[in-house]
């Protein structure tokens, strides 16, 4: 199974959730989720191509997350996996002893809703501005076809072509920090 994503750079969180709503989405309440993304010391995020594995410890309101995320056809196309954890000093240590290294935080509030099988979050990410995602589980093979789709069910919500964005938070936190 992939998780399959597309997201976009959005400016009125708002009027979307009301599209959503009138969609009759019920949406969660907001909840905070602190990243530390880590990548193997052979790479760097320039070096990211398909099947890199990035590996993440989130903080999602006091629950640790382990996620190891594998990417396919391209970065927002990925097999993940992921576990809780108790330590998550001992997951870090773990981690690095694995020869991996912590590169990147991303720090963000989140909102989520589900419509006709897809997952979407409404995301306020620090030093980066508004986003939607929208993601699906599936196992299609053909990721771009499915990413299509759903950029289409975006495009219906008003979120235009230029506002797409094709890659993670990381990276785009990562070329932020380093221009």
């Amino acid at each position: 199974m992939l998780e399959i994503e597309v997201k976009a750079k959005v400016n009125n969180l708002e009027l979307l959730k009301e599209k959503l709503s009138g969609l009759g989405c019920i949406f969660s309440n907001q909840i905070k989720q602190d990243d530390i993304i880590f990548l193997d010391k052979s790479i760097t995020f320039p070096d990211i191509k398909k099947r890199v594995t990035v590996l993440r410890i989130r903080n999602s309101d006091g629950k640790f997350i382990l996620t190891l995320k594998k990417s396919e056809e391209n970065e927002l196309a990925c097999i993940e996996k992921q576990i809780v954890v108790d330590d998550p000093g001992q997951a870090k240590e773990l981690l690095e002893h694995l020869g991996y290294q912590a590169v990147i935080t991303v720090n963000k509030t989140r909102q989520k809703c589900n419509y006709k099988g897809l997952n979407i979050c409404l995301d306020k990410v620090d030093k980066l501005g508004t986003f939607i995602e929208v993601e699906k589980i599936t196992d299609e093979t053909d990721c771009t076809k499915v990413q299509d789709e759903l950029f289409e069910f975006l495009m219906a919500l008003g979120v235009s072509k230029e506002e797409r964005v094709l890659v993670g938070y990381d990276t785009l936190m990562y070329k932020l920090i380093n221009g």
